[in-house]
């Protein structure tokens, strides 16, 4: 599988970007209350970059993998959610989030949603943490 990274968007995909988090965060306001209380730690908003790690489809062990660099929507004690344009075909990932200066904090990750938002080209994932990852 061939990822892209933020600095590959065409022009059209990062102009897209605002409206398509804009759009997301619109639903997630009027359903808000009917999910807040099902879900079992506080989601806030954070709109930045995170890494994604995805493991090569052709590698012979997971120790080969490929990293983009995606856009964030929101983020709980125990996942979070961003966009890419095109969907991602694998459950298992690595999620890095920065923390403290340069410093990024790795996660084993399950990606648990994936929805295609069609007007405007992209998809959003819904990500489960696994497992925070010691370095």
């Amino acid at each position: 599988m061939s990822l892209i990274n933020l600095d590959q968007y065409t022009v059209k995909q990062n102009r897209a970007v605002s409206r398509v988090l804009d759009t997301l965060d619109r639903m997630d306001r009027r359903t808000g209350l009917h999910y807040s209380e099902k879900r079992a730690h506080e989601r806030k908003d954070f709109r930045g970059i995170v890494w994604i790690s995805l493991p090569d489809s052709d590698a012979i062990d997971d120790q080969e993998s490929t990293t983009i660099k995606v856009w964030s929507r929101s983020i709980s004690q125990s996942g979070l959610s961003f966009i890419y344009p095109f969907p991602i075909y694998r459950s298992n990932i690595m999620v890095g989030i920065p923390v403290q200066d340069s410093h990024i904090a790795w996660f084993r990750s399950e990606i648990v949603r994936q929805k295609e938002i069609q007007e405007e080209q992209f998809w959003e994932f819904g990500v489960r943490f696994v497992g925070k990852v010691i370095t």
